[in-house]
């Protein structure tokens, strides 16, 4: 079973407050974060301190783009696949994530630090059985 410490994170997120909760809780987990309110600017940095980003956290929606495309975005900059998680209030985007409108996971706002551990154990499981490779 893979480990959450030692992971990178990704966390586009617009609002400031959020971000730095969520960063703050992920890097206590032993996790390296990268964040930001733009992925142009997230995906520049990544690029720029050479990380291999493990996890995605995403928004749904951002008004423009669904998590996947996001997702497929970030993907085809940095050449290989990646879950993602997202976290909302809409229970419209809830009950369409679980119709199979679009893949990731999606957890339902407000969302406690166990439900978001468990979420990154499960994205994680699904990196390590489609790659085999950890550290790919």
């Amino acid at each position: 079973m893979p480990a959450i410490k030692g992971n990178t994170v990704v966390v586009l997120e617009q609002n400031a407050v959020l971000r730095l909760g969520i960063e703050a809780l992920l890097e206590s987990w032993g996790c390296q974060v990268i964040s930001g309110d733009n992925l142009d600017d997230i995906i520049a940095d990544t690029r720029a301190d050479n990380l291999r980003p493990t996890v995605l956290l995403l928004p749904p929606t951002n008004g423009q783009e669904t998590g996947d495309q996001l997702a497929s975005r970030f993907e085809a900059e940095i050449s290989y696949p990646l879950p993602w998680i997202g976290i909302t209030g809409d229970s419209s985007l809830l009950q369409r994530w679980k119709a199979g409108a679009f893949s990731g996971i999606l957890l339902e706002m407000p969302c406690s630090p166990e439900t978001l551990r468990a979420a990154l154990l499960k994205a994680l499981r699904q990196k390590h059985g489609s790659s085999g490779d950890p550290t790919a």
